[in-house]
């Protein structure tokens, strides 16, 4: 919406112009309807029902003067018209000179909104003036019969509707395609106060009111004056059934196309807000959180759309916290939180932990400025952390220089064993890798520990219950971390403990290395060297 808007402000005076004087064209060409529908029905009218000296019931006079009033109220529309549209023009082309987005108050707001409601009641006004004016004059100085009188009236103010109609729905297809996106680039139509309102229920009445109801009130109009005329006057059968055949069909001709014209544009008033709706979702379906409906109009496809930007923006929102909530915690703790899959309580699962911690880190923080140690340590987790996640483990937390990760909780798999050792093994080729890198930017290398067993824990959300916070609770979260801190006194980078090392079955060439004490617990414990 808003690359359109830039688009439409950029234009040139010239295009503005044109496109400002499309809507006069619309108003002119209802009027111009309306005034040949008039015509064509009074030609194809039967003789025995308007007794008047020729086939359009106007001498030359007369004619001079309907033209000139039709001239007369036109120009009155348009003048009326164009004084209406004046603060919308100074609107336009104040943004139009400066580049920038529409400035408009409430008030201009309203005005753009009630546009079709305004022309198309100028219109029914002044097509009622003009008839009431036009066809007294006429019986005044015509010597016309009071029931022709009434006929005609009667005949002008229905086609009156018409053109009324006609300008409404012409005005308010200008105002969706022209106005709406650059007034409401935002959308917010319904909040606009002052304005008038019109629901898609009653939009599909005047439908059938202008197509069907008002024609069909025509031909009855018609029917009923000819059989009061024919109440005085002798003819054959033939005379008056040729006459209504023709009448007939010349009505039902030019109110197909009429019909037809306001039902493409009804038609495009609901399916094209809607087509732009399912579009959006589709977009917002597929991720793109960035697009808006565009919203046209104040009825209840409006405030529909009002309602699906509103939600749009709660799931960017949404998204945006689930995103950064992911970065703090891993996506895989995140979406089971989210999805509510991780008990309140906690539960006991057989996993399999990963310690990992730098070797003389506490020295390097001392010899080197604050921001290269950040830079250090962040570009070692991430290595880490990837090697972790391509083989389905969980970094559960980072302290220090120290880095926790389980395998097999919150999602369990039965190879977790198998997948820590390995990721310990992908570990240990990328802090190679990387050595190798800080070696020719002659920086410091780095060493680290891995220490690995596999036990019974307790998962779930510790911490306050305010703050809580996802962990492993457990024996075994301390054997893991003891098993770590034995890889100094063997001078190796990993070790397994043997409950890990049951599940290997012989995957790995590992050596077994004396049975150790450690802290926390009585008896010693069996360990292997991944070679």
């Amino acid at each position: 919406m808003k690359k359109s808007q830039n688009i439409a402000l950029k234009s040139s005076p010239k295009l503005f112009a044109l496109g400002m004087l499309e809507l006069y064209l619309r108003t002119l060409g209802a009027n111009l309807v309306g005034l040949l529908s008039v015509f064509a029905l009074n030609y194809f009218t039967p003789s025995y029902v308007l007794r008047l000296p020729n086939a359009l019931f106007l001498n030359n006079d007369s004619k001079d003067f309907l033209l000139l009033v039709h001239l007369l109220v036109v120009g009155i529309i348009i003048l009326v018209q164009a004084m209406i549209l004046r603060p919308v023009s100074l609107a336009l082309k104040n943004a139009t000179a400066s580049g920038r987005e529409v400035r408009a108050s409430e008030t201009l707001k309203a005005r753009v909104i009630n546009l079709p409601f305004i022309i198309g009641g100028l219109n029914l006004i002044l097509w009622l003036f003009l008839s009431s004016l036009t066809i007294s004059y006429l019986f005044g100085s015509q010597a016309m019969e009071g029931r022709t009188f009434l006929f005609i009236l009667f005949r002008s103010w229905m086609i009156g509707l018409i053109s009324a109609h006609m300008s409404f729905f012409l005005a308010e297809e200008f105002a969706r395609k022209k106005l709406i996106p650059l007034f409401f680039p935002s959308g917010g139509l319904a909040s606009v106060k002052g304005t008038y309102r019109i629901s898609i229920q009653r939009r599909i009445r005047i439908l059938y009111l202008a197509g069907t109801i008002i024609p069909m009130v025509i031909l009855a109009g018609t029917l009923a004056f000819s059989f009061w005329e024919t109440g005085d006057i002798s003819a054959s059968a033939e005379t008056p059934a040729k006459g209504v055949f023709f009448f007939t069909l010349s009505l039902c001709s030019i109110f197909i196309v009429i019909a037809l014209r306001l039902n493409f544009l009804v038609a495009k008033s609901i399916a094209n807000p809607v087509e732009a709706m399912v579009d959006v979702v589709g977009k917002v379906k597929s991720g793109d959180f960035t697009r808006r409906i565009p919203v046209e109009s104040n009825d209840e496809i409006g405030m529909l759309g009002e309602a699906g930007n509103e939600m749009i923006a709660a799931l960017a929102d949404r998204e945006l916290i689930r995103e950064t909530f992911g970065k703090y915690i891993t996506p895989e703790i995140r979406d089971h939180i989210l999805s509510g899959n991780i008990p309140l309580d906690g539960e006991r699962r057989l996993a399999t932990l990963l310690f990992a911690d730098l070797r003389g880190f506490t020295r390097f923080v001392e010899e080197n400025r604050p921001e290269h140690v950040v830079r250090s340590m962040r570009d070692y987790f991430t290595l880490m952390e990837k090697a972790v996640r391509r083989n389905r483990g969980l970094v559960l937390q980072y302290v220090g220089d120290e880095i926790e990760s389980v395998f097999g909780v919150p999602i369990a798999f039965e190879d977790h064993a198998l997948m820590a050792v390995k990721a310990a093994i992908e570990m240990r080729a990328a802090l190679e890798e990387w050595n190798k890198e800080r070696f020719e930017h002659s920086e410091p290398l780095f060493q680290h520990g891995i220490g690995i067993h596999t036990g019974w824990v307790l998962a779930g959300n510790t911490g306050s219950r305010d703050h809580p916070c996802y962990g492993l609770v457990g024996d075994p979260v301390n054997v893991a971390s003891r098993i770590q801190e034995l890889t100094k006194t063997f001078q190796c980078d990993i070790l397994i403990s043997e409950a890990t090392q049951r599940y290997l079955g012989g995957s790995y060439e590992m050596e077994e290395l004396p049975p150790q004490m450690i802290r926390g617990r009585s008896g010693t414990i069996r360990v292997y060297r991944i070679i």
